[in-house]
């Protein structure tokens, strides 16, 4: 492995602990340690945060396939995460830790669309999954050590501002090595000036549609996709709250839940990675969506059949082993899918994502605050659309694969 793909692989390092840290588990805590915040608190500023993603995210991808480097734009969009996280610690008023955080929010998520579309040059066809496997389970190895501090944060005040100092520091230190070692090879014209880039931009952009008509699968891709990221964006952003308030679980045992879930998603990323390279991309999707829709299922049957919390283990456990799957298997479907214009691909797969934590954001507090129905109704809604990303999976963009899921 060379120190460009290294690098690749280990920025799954600085995304990963983020999703996790920042986004999963410290804000999360540290809005229910405060009087009178709601669900909502946590739901609004990510849903508004994900407008804008969503509105750059496509011309973002669509640009840096007319620049030869990524690589300046990803550096740029990574130093202003890292301030803002460390902002977000040090701030003691709410509202301005949560603008800190959407800052944070669209940079990350902003880098992460670049960031997927450099695994064309940081791979193989014939490895596309193993690298995929092996940077997600870096990233959870140090999502283990982030939840291994989160252990040591108990009592009736703790110092959650030292928490994003760490994270901050984490996220550079993991960052930092594509800005220097990362090789991107592609090649683009020369010499052209931006208002010839940009213009060429947009002409991309407009052929968008021609492109979606050739590869009539590729657009069914995107709707499935937009279905299960609801789902998988959604639980895992609300799990926190959802163990605290539904379960019933203390924030140790949130804790070592989400321990469990890292300590098996380790070895899984790599497993996931294999069956990608030796099944293909679309059947391990497949498989992996089969297993979000028992989990979420599992979460809801918790409360509403009266069942014991202690379910909530296995389900963490497993929620492990099928969360870094996920990303392994849809990320070789794409390029699979898309060979050509793969940052405008990436960035309409940045895009959907981003519409789809937008659509649950919205909706998780709709259901359980604003209409009153609480938290399981919201999983309800999440098992449907895990059900229908999958269905769509199924029916329109593997059709062919389907032997392998019924078999």
């Amino acid at each position: 492995m060379n120190k460009s793909v290294a690098s690749w692989a280990l920025y799954d390092v600085a995304n990963t602990v983020f999703n996790l840290a920042v986004v999963g588990l410290f804000l999360p805590l540290s809005i229910n340690a405060r009087h009178g915040t709601t669900d909502s608190d946590l739901g609004f500023p990510i849903a508004v945060s994900m407008v804008v993603v969503l509105v750059i995210s496509p011309f973002l991808g669509a640009l840096t396939d007319q620049l030869k480097g990524r690589i300046r734009t990803f550096t740029l969009l990574n130093i202003t995460a890292a301030i803002s996280i460390l902002l977000i610690g040090l701030s003691g008023n709410l509202r301005i830790s949560l603008f800190f955080f959407s800052m944070s929010f669209v940079c990350v998520y902003l880098a992460e669309l670049l960031y997927n579309a450099m695994l064309a040059q940081a791979s193989t066809t014939e490895n596309r999954g193993k690298i995929g496997g092996i940077a997600i389970g870096l990233g959870f190895i140090g999502s283990l050590a982030v939840v291994l501090v989160a252990l040591q944060y108990g009592g009736d005040n703790p110092n959650y501002s030292s928490a994003f100092i760490g994270i901050t520091c984490v996220f550079v230190l993991t960052a930092l090595p594509m800005t220097v070692f990362f090789v991107d090879n592609r090649t683009s014209p020369v010499g052209r000036k931006n208002q010839q880039i940009l213009s060429s931009t947009l002409v991309q952009i407009k052929l968008t549609r021609d492109h979606f008509k050739q590869c009539p699968r590729l657009l069914m891709f995107f709707v499935a996709r937009y279905f299960y990221m609801i789902a998988v964006t959604t639980s895992s952003t609300f799990a926190v709250l959802y163990g605290l308030k539904t379960i019933g679980f203390s924030e140790n045992q949130i804790e070592l839940v989400l321990l469990v879930g890292i300590i098996v998603a380790i070895p899984s990323a790599t497993l996931w990675g294999h069956i990608v390279d030796k099944i293909g991309p679309a059947s391990t999707l497949k498989w992996n969506l089969m297993g979000w829709v028992i989990i979420l299922t599992g979460s809801v049957s918790i409360p509403w059949a009266n069942l014991s919390n202690e379910f909530w283990w296995p389900l963490g456990a497993m929620t492990g082993f099928c969360f870094g799957g996920l990303w392994v298997a849809d990320r070789p479907l794409l390029i699979k899918l898309s060979p050509s214009k793969i940052g405008e691909m990436f960035g309409i797969y940045g895009a959907v994502s981003r519409l789809a934590f937008l659509t649950g954001s919205l909706i998780w507090p709709l259901i359980a605050v604003t209409l009153g129905l609480g938290q399981p109704a919201a999983v309800v809604f999440l098992v449907c659309c895990s059900l229908i990303g999958l269905g769509i999976m199924i029916v329109w963009v593997a059709p062919e694969d389907h032997r392998t899921i019924v078999s």
